[in-house]
């Protein structure tokens, strides 16, 4: 029986504009007063991402950063569960082999604190919501190295042509060990790539809230919608897929939503999941 559903946040349970949609909030409170957890598996950070949590009132461990970071509670009372980062010199050879590319490399510095990025620019592509939505946590600065600390970072990001990226990972396959590399998503003949520390996904993540729980991933239905859910789909008891999810990632999907992100998708896929307990 399903006791945890695990919710993306952009392309799910956020609308286009970045907000939760009442009904979604809707469904999401009158599952937890049924006593049915839910958490959030996000590819965001800890700092653009907690408050969604908060206005949820979600009261279980939240995954963040694809799994780079598990924290349970809020505020002053949060308790980093697990935490994973990119060793310093896999960054750095990172930023200098994106330059090389003329990709654009976002330094991830900070899982707390904002500003949490550094880059050198704005990207004119297909990306550039992206720098727009997120300008305020970023540094434009000539040298986004100097943001990488010796213990390690939380990520690297890569932003361009995909080509240009696939290009990269072929020649530098023998010094990415221990690296994790997700791809977030593609936009015309663009590519949103990130790179973090050894352990990391979004199934590793859920892991250690599964663990946290006492649960097992028979117990887990999963809502989200792009190419860094995968993993995650193909392990859940029951996994969904948005409406305006990539056919891609539909076919892992035992459900999939009539309608999408902006219209209420995840308020639609709790009520099919809590109709597979018999509840509605």
């Amino acid at each position: 029986m399903i006791q945890l559903i695990v919710i993306d946040l952009d392309g799910t349970l956020l609308d286009s504009e970045k907000k939760i949609p009442r009904e979604n909030e809707y469904a999401i409170r009158r599952t937890l007063d049924m006593g049915v957890a839910v958490s959030i598996s996000t590819g965001r950070s800890y700092v653009s991402g907690h408050k969604y949590a908060e206005q949820l009132g979600i009261d279980v461990p939240i995954s963040y950063q694809n799994g780079a970071l598990v924290t349970y509670g809020h505020g002053e009372n949060t308790e980093v569960i697990s935490k994973s980062l990119l060793e310093a010199d896999k960054a750095r050879f990172l930023f200098k082999k994106a330059l090389e590319k003329s990709l654009n490399a976002l330094v991830f510095f900070d899982f707390f604190r904002l500003p949490d990025i550094s880059t050198t620019k704005p990207s004119d592509s297909p990306y550039r919501g992206y720098y727009c939505n997120n300008r305020y946590r970023m540094l434009f600065e000539d040298n986004p190295l100097m943001r990488i600390k010796d213990e390690g970072i939380p990520e690297i990001a890569l932003e361009g042509k995909e080509d240009r990226i696939q290009e990269l990972l072929n020649e530098s396959n023998s010094h990415l060990e221990n690296v994790t590399v997700i791809k977030n998503d593609n936009v015309e003949e663009h590519a949103f790539y990130e790179f973090f520390g050894p352990g990391v996904g979004k199934e590793n993540g859920l892991i250690h809230i599964l663990e946290y729980l006492g649960l097992s991933w028979r117990s887990v239905a999963y809502i989200g919608d792009n190419f860094n859910d995968v993993e995650i789909l193909k392990k859940a008891e029951l996994p969904v897929v948005m409406a305006n999810g990539p056919d891609e990632v539909k076919r892992y999907a035992k459900l999939v939503t009539e309608r999408d992100n902006d219209n209420g998708g995840v308020a639609e896929a709790i009520e099919r999941i809590l109709a597979t307990r018999g509840e509605r």
